[in-house]
């Protein structure tokens, strides 16, 4: 054997080498791409479910709320309600006070009429009385 077969040899040998290292790898690169497509195909499972599940829950969602708009219309009314009492008891509670108010005013006024009537008549019944209470 010459020199130069022993280096095609050589050479033979560590392709071969290649060859068999480079088979290796593309075995076991093709077992983690089975993996990756398994996982996403999983994943892909679980994005489907959960998008269903998230579909469900909006619609029950969105029905709860349909179910609860009249509750809240009610109670804006029953606000709406509440408001016109308060403005009414309101307007009635001032008009009550300005009428006693007129009326304490009045009743001063009859009061102090009378007490000057009285004085008055006092006088024109009994107007030699009135003079010797004053001597006293």
């Amino acid at each position: 054997m010459t020199f130069g077969e022993i280096a095609a040899l050589i050479a033979a040998i560590a392709f071969a080498v290649l060859v068999i290292f480079m088979c290796v790898c593309l075995v076991r690169l093709v077992k983690v791409l089975d993996g990756v497509d398994q996982s996403l195909s999983d994943v892909t499972k679980n994005i489907d479910q959960l998008t269903n599940d998230t579909n469900q829950l909006l619609q029950n969602f969105n029905e709860r709320i349909d179910q609860l708009d009249p509750v809240f219309q009610a109670a804006a009314e029953v606000g709406t309600s509440v408001s016109k009492v308060n403005h009414t008891v309101q307007t009635a509670t001032d008009r009550l006070n300005q009428r006693m108010e007129m009326m304490a005013k009045r009743s001063m006024v009859k009061s102090i009429s009378r007490k000057i009537s009285g004085l008055f008549s006092r006088k024109k019944k009994q107007p030699g009385q009135a003079n010797n209470n004053r001597r006293a």
